[in-house]
């Protein structure tokens, strides 16, 4: 059972790994070297590329309210992976040390015995389910703007037709360049709104799911650390023990910190976006001529997703809190009261249990479920 565990485990590590690799955001050094750096500025130009053309469709449709709407989604999804980008490209040596620091710990725990193995993955699924859900969700939005497009140019290319009947998946009839005209710069936008769009949704995918991972690893630990302290083994020493989770928990803070600093402004963002888009959302809806499956259902599926990305959020931050109250709760009934400890120990126990929750604070605000529900009233 173990084994099957941790097999899922290095699949959605993989799974993560690969996404941030193909969006230029996996920040550990590999074997390319500085050609992994050039393509995080690559993708961080196409995004600015990407959220200048939506702009520049948003003044196009300035006189038609509610087409100037549906631009400004793709403006804030552009701006929102622009500031991902930018953020993880900013902050690589932190991440590097983060993760290396997290992992490590992580890694230390796993190895100890069948119970802390069993309390580390006892909520693995619910958190690699959440991704995985998420990403499935993203590619069937993806695939909802993109059919009639491919569907058109497929048909035309099989049957050696010219593509100009098609219309581009995100202007639609609006844009740069005139749908009519048969040259290069009108296929050119059959491929880069796509291939924009697709990098942008990967993105956010693999930044948001990141969190979760972390988070995951951080509670996890947390938890294995405490269950290690409160059943200890007879031939492990207390105080040794009390010492080991002293240490750990310095170093947890600093992997906490470094959480907020990077993830902080990124979720901040989003709660104050999401808001917004949601309300633009509403609007395109009541102000629907037409009400049909097809403007019904990607109104009602883009607010979805804007309230799963929120919600995601605000679920990965609780779950952390209440690791961190569990590790308080646990330092206060282990042994150490009646343990024979010197003064020192002793502080930094009392130390340990005075500290707030280990929360993540998206600058103003800390990142729970009580966040989502602000948003939402």
């Amino acid at each position: 059972m173990i084994n099957k565990q941790l097999k899922e485990y290095r699949t959605y590590q993989h799974f993560l790994r690969s996404l941030l690799t193909i969006t230029g955001c996996w920040h550990i050094p590999t074997k390319f070297g500085k050609s992994m750096y050039y393509w995080s500025v690559c993708v961080l130009l196409l995004m600015i590329i990407y959220s200048m053309l939506s702009l520049r469709m948003i003044y196009i449709a300035r006189h038609n309210i509610r087409i100037m709407m549906k631009y400004v989604n793709f403006v804030i999804s552009g701006l929102s992976t622009v500031l991902k980008v930018i953020s993880f490209i900013i902050n690589r040596e932190s991440l590097i040390n983060y993760h290396r620091t997290l992992n490590d710990l992580f890694e230390e725990e796993l190895m100890q015995n069948e119970k802390i193995s069993t309390i580390i993955f006892s909520s693995l699924r619910t958190i690699y389910t959440m991704a995985y859900t998420y990403f499935a969700i993203l590619v069937i939005m993806m695939f909802a703007y993109y059919k009639s497009s491919c569907i058109c140019v497929i048909h035309n290319f099989l049957h050696f037709h010219s593509s100009t009947n098609c219309t581009p998946p995100i202007s639609g009839g609006f844009g740069l360049f005139s749908i009519d005209s048969d040259n290069f710069l009108y296929y050119l936008r059959l491929f880069y709104e796509p291939g924009l769009m697709t990098l942008s949704s990967i993105i956010t995918c693999a930044v948001d799911s990141t969190f979760g991972f972390y988070v995951y690893q951080f509670s996890s630990t947390l938890r294995a650390i405490i269950s290690t302290l409160m059943n200890p083994l007879s031939t492990e020493k207390f105080s040794d023990l009390l010492k080991m989770c002293a240490v750990k928990h310095q170093k947890l803070l600093q992997c906490r910190n470094s959480l907020e600093h990077v993830y902080g402004p990124i979720v901040f963002w989003h709660v104050v976006t999401n808001a917004m888009l949601i309300c633009v959302s509403i609007y395109d809806f009541t102000s629907l001529s037409v009400f049909n499956f097809r403007n019904l259902s990607s109104t009602v599926i883009y607010a979805a997703i804007k309230l799963l990305q929120t919600y995601m959020y605000a679920w990965y931050g609780t779950f952390l809190t209440n690791a961190g109250e569990d590790f308080r709760k646990g330092i206060y009934f282990s042994k150490w009261p009646n343990s024979n400890l010197d003064r020192h120990i002793r502080t930094n126990i009392i130390l340990m249990m005075i500290q707030k929750p280990m929360t993540v604070n998206a600058i103003f605000s800390p990142i729970d479920v009580i966040m989502f529900i602000n948003v939402n009233i």
